[in-house]
């Protein structure tokens, strides 16, 4: 562990990947006070420490910037602790959650909220989520909801049901849908933002109950991260109360690594609402070293019932399937307007109808307000080629999830449809090929946090049965490790800081076991991070793992 007195730590006998415009490459760097004093050769550099500079031998090892995981839901993935722990796989069948869900609750207390995760109701052999009555026999007493793990979804017993309103009688949510028997009474299923009300319930109960913990969750799942070496992320919904929470960890020294918040409603889905001066504090409120604002996220489309908003080609006839939040005038209203008061903007578009919905208003955004605004397409998941020009001459960020391809990569296809050939899942290469930036995110929980099971899946492109989705797409290491150093600090505002190792930037900065330009593609896939600094303060060591 450092010493609090080194104020220099020298890196030599290494291989740094700088990550600066020319990709350069040299053997040592010198972190001085929290920032890169020297980059280059092992002599040059050391001309520019002091005797008492502490040493690192890299060992021939790589060492390359911290990652940034532009697209991230810390918030909701910190508290997966506390929850039930219902993945599938390894669970298979409904019987299985079931059992889990009943072994979790036998001793909670009578009315505490329980929440599940890591549900995916496509990998269980009933190809369904339970509904509200299974629920209600092994959670009799707890308010209970299941989140699928795309977050997008949640099946809630009768308890949780009942606590949040949601009856026969409860209209449909804006944003949302509430799955009914035919006799109109709700089934437990909750999709979209129909899920809002018990999700914040769950997620306020314990807050508000256990702030100490939920300060302790946070930390701790920020360490979990850097241990991976993701120094920075941003959290892609960050609810009225998962701002107070980062204030108060931020406030009590105990956030690790920088967070940029991309602020949404008061609820996960909720729409947003620029009237609201609130809203508006909370976008603009004050920021600090780690804990960072300034933008706003908003959702364009679902991915329930139908799926993200697409266009197919049919008999010559466009075609439209999904269901979205906005329309494309609304989309533009709000990103006009909240350009206009200088908030940066992350909008989710899904499917290409989307996208097209998100360059609309862009591009009116461009019009109207100019070039300063740093403007985010979060997924496209399904997206056209042809709409690459358009990202790029907008100057548009695209903030990409490779690493769903291996998750559902299949269930993309599935949403792209049979003879759509204008369309491609996850189009990465036309994209950088068009001229436009782009970032690699996990949106974890939704998928693996992994850096370098992400990189390794933008290369591969390899689904996790092993069929190959749009191999055409693939990217090259270099790229890949691009898209998650420098790219990301471009779409979070912050490349004049970080994102690359040169003088005066922040010393956030990792030492790998494996050259990730060299080794083979399943090599990165396993690349192991051995040492990660932040801010030139070694926080992580792979073989000390207490350091701090």
């Amino acid at each position: 562990m450092q010493s609090p007195r080194v104020r220099e730590i020298l890196i030599v006998n290494a291989v740094v990947h700088t990550m600066n415009s020319r990709s350069a490459t040299c053997d040592s760097l010198l972190m001085r006070d929290g920032k890169i004093a020297a980059v280059g050769d092992e002599r040059s550099v050391r001309a520019h420490a002091t005797d008492d500079a502490e040493v690192v031998n890299g060992a021939g090892r790589a060492v390359v910037p911290g990652f940034i995981d532009a697209h991230n839901h810390m918030s909701i993935a910190a508290f997966e602790p506390v929850a039930v722990d219902c993945s599938t796989p390894p669970l298979s069948t409904v019987d299985e959650v079931l059992e889990t869900i009943e072994e979790h609750c036998r001793t909670l207390p009578n009315g505490q909220w329980v929440r599940g995760f890591g549900f995916n109701a496509a990998r269980v052999s009933e190809m369904r989520g339970p509904n509200r009555y299974e629920l209600d026999e092994v959670a009799p007493e707890n308010p209970f909801l299941l989140m699928e793990s795309n977050c997008h979804a949640g099946h809630a017993n009768s308890a949780a049901l009942t606590a949040v309103g949601i009856t026969e009688c409860a209209p449909e949510p804006w944003g949302g849908q509430i799955e009914r028997d035919r006799n109109g009474v709700p089934t437990g299923s909750l999709f979209e933002a129909a899920v809002n009300s018990a999700l914040a319930a769950s997620w306020d109960e314990f807050f508000l109950a256990n702030p100490d913990q939920a300060v302790d969750l946070i930390e701790a799942k920020a360490r979990e991260y850097l241990a991976v070496g993701i120094t920075a992320i941003g959290d892609a919904c960050v609810t009225t109360s998962a701002a107070q929470l980062y204030r108060t960890v931020n406030d009590e020294g105990r956030l690790p690594i920088t967070v940029h918040q991309l602020h949404g409603g008061d609820q996960f889905f909720s729409q947003q609402d620029l009237r609201r001066t609130d809203i508006i504090e909370r976008i603009q409120g004050n920021e600090s070293h780690l804990l960072r604002g300034g933008a706003m996220k908003i959702f364009v489309d679902r991915a329930y019932p139908d799926g993200a908003a697409r266009h197919q080609l049919h008999d010559g006839c466009t075609t439209h399937v999904g269901t979205p939040f906005y329309s494309p005038a609304e989309v533009r209203d709000l990103a006009v307007t909240a350009a206009a008061k200088g908030i940066d903007l992350a909008i989710h578009g899904m499917g290409n109808c989307a996208v097209d919905s998100v360059i609309g208003a862009y591009e009116e955004v461009r019009r109207k307000v100019g070039d300063d605004p740093t403007l985010r397409l979060e997924h496209a998941f399904i997206a056209e080629k042809a709409q690459a020009p358009r990202l790029a001459s907008a100057g548009i960020e695209l903030v990409a999830n490779p690493g769903l391809a291996h998750e559902d990569g299949l269930f993309f296809n599935e949403w792209r449809g049979q003879g759509q050939e204008h369309l491609k899942v996850l189009p990465i290469r036309s994209m950088i090929d068009a001229g436009v930036r782009v970032s690699f995110a996990s949106d974890h929980p939704c998928g693996t946090y992994s850096p370098a099971e992400i990189m390794w899946a933008s290369v591969a492109r390899q689904h996790y049965t092993g069929a190959l989705i749009d191999p055409d797409e693939a990217v090259t290491p270099l790229e890949a490790l691009q898209a998650y150093t420098i790219n990301p600090a471009h779409a979070s505002g912050r490349a004049h800081e970080e994102g690359s190792l040169e003088v005066g930037k922040r010393a956030n900065v990792l030492i790998v076991d494996r050259d990730p330009l060299s080794c083979t593609s399943e090599e990165l896939r396993h690349l192991q991070v051995d040492l990660t600094f932040v801010d030139g303060r070694l926080v992580h060591d792979r073989l000390r793992p207490r350091a701090q």
